[in-house]
């Protein structure tokens, strides 16, 4: 009992440990050059970053699009020396305009050596590396969408959808709550990229390897025309993953559905169904998925029964495992007590139940001396006398053995399954 107290506590603390060593880790990687101060806290940026356009810093916050019909950049002066992993984390909102618009912000980690024009929302049309758009244009509504470069294609902003790899719905626009983007590069042979909204999955792949070299990373606007205004409250780099990128996909972000027409070759009766993209492209593919979609929510949910539920499970053990050792322990204390008093029962077992039963066996018990004690005085009269008056005490005695000696043994059998049932009421009380 006291092995399995220990084994629990030491799970415990191992838990704890782990955590607070998580934590401390997270603090360790993040880079200070290319993560934002607390903005509420400041009232102009550091030398190592740069506002463009229309951006200003107010109150806490970094409008890119601070009017109508603006743009805004923001970009980090240090470059990033990409060796094997990153995370960097955005805190971003939209306010003031709903609806369908042209404008966007859009989110980079790009090679040093893209080009310097601002045609594609406010940012490099010509680029190697990633671009992360946050839009209302496409045919499908708002969207975050994960946009590849590779240094040899201009891009505009009515054809930058066919270079999408990946994306998923995001209800972004005129909202005072913000929005978390987290995106995590993982390099070595245990390859992801991964990218979360508020610690869902929006997407993630094993397929996607950076070159190695100096990245910029830095944020562009623009609303088009419109009151949209796009900021920025807070970004962090990170020079690994974190704990938070390795949260369970338990909760995704809604994909886009695609509907396809499907026409009964027989009867030529037409039906509107909805397929995924790798469904649509037929074959042995759509089995494969569907199992890949189930297999990754499983393994979502079973990660996902986090160490906290752990935690209040072996809180109650231990507080279960505490008081049964406490009872125990008086059992013992009981038990040892009542050995050096040859012929008494425990304390446990001296109730007013056994109580009655230890009474008749005193009083069997006084009977028989009496017994005995009658039955020599008889003899030495009968011995003096030579003879008695009535039946003889002999006769007495044996008769009267008759119907006690039965009675003392239904009664001595009484007590003693009395006694065993009274154990194992105990015994059923422990376990």
């Amino acid at each position: 009992m006291a092995i399995l107290r220990k084994l629990l506590a030491l799970s415990i603390a191992l838990v704890l440990i782990a955590a607070h060593s998580s934590a401390n880790s997270d603090v360790s990687l993040k880079n200070s050059q290319l993560s934002l101060p607390e903005l509420v806290k400041s009232d102009k940026l550091p030398d190592t970053w740069v506002l463009g356009e229309s951006a200003v810093l107010n109150e806490g916050r970094l409008m890119l699009t601070p009017k109508k019909g603006t743009e805004g950049s923001l970009w980090a002066k240090t470059v990033f020396h990409l060796q094997e992993s990153f995370t960097v984390a955005w805190t971003v909102r939209s306010v003031n305009f709903r609806g369908k618009s042209p404008g966007g912000l859009a989110l980079w980690f790009i090679k040093e050596d893209a080009s310097e024009n601002k045609n594609l929302f406010n940012g490099p049309d010509h680029f190697d590396g990633l671009q992360l758009l946050i839009d209302d244009n496409s045919e499908i509504g708002a969207t975050l969408r994960g946009n590849f470069g590779d240094g040899t294609e201009t891009m505009t902003n009515q054809d930058i959808y066919s270079h999408t790899f990946a994306s998923c719905l995001m209800a972004y626009q005129d909202s005072s709550v913000p929005l978390t983007i987290r995106l995590t590069y993982v390099g070595s042979d245990d390859r992801l990229l991964k990218l979360q909204v508020d610690n869902k999955v929006c997407f993630q792949s094993t397929k996607i390897q950076f070159p190695l070299g100096d990245y910029k990373v830095g944020a562009t606007a623009s609303n088009a025309n419109t009151e949209e205004s796009f900021e920025i409250l807070k970004m962090d780099f990170y020079d690994g993953p974190i704990k938070e990128s390795f949260i369970p996909n338990v909760k995704e972000l809604d994909q886009p559905r695609l509907i396809t027409k499907v026409i009964n070759q027989k009867t030529g009766h037409e039906e509107l169904v909805e397929k995924s993209p790798m469904e649509i492209s037929g074959g042995d593919a759509v089995s494969n998925f569907d199992l890949f979609k189930k297999l990754n929510r499983i393994e979502g949910k079973i990660l996902a029964n986090d160490i906290g539920e752990l935690l209040l499970s072996f809180e109650k053990v231990l507080a279960l495992q505490k008081e049964q050792a406490h009872r125990i322990d008086q059992i013992i204390a009981k038990i040892a007590s009542s050995d050096g008093h040859k012929g008494q029962i425990s304390d446990m077992n001296t109730d007013e139940t056994f109580s009655d039963f230890f009474k008749v066996d005193q009083k069997l018990q006084q009977l028989l001396e009496e017994q005995q004690r009658v039955k020599e005085l008889s003899k030495k009269n009968g011995g003096q006398d030579g003879l008695t008056s009535g039946p003889h005490i002999d006769e007495i005695v044996r008769k009267l053995s008759m119907w006690l000696v039965p009675l003392v043994v239904i009664m001595m059998v009484m007590a003693y399954y009395t006694f065993r049932i009274r154990q194992d009421i105990v015994k059923a009380k422990l376990l």
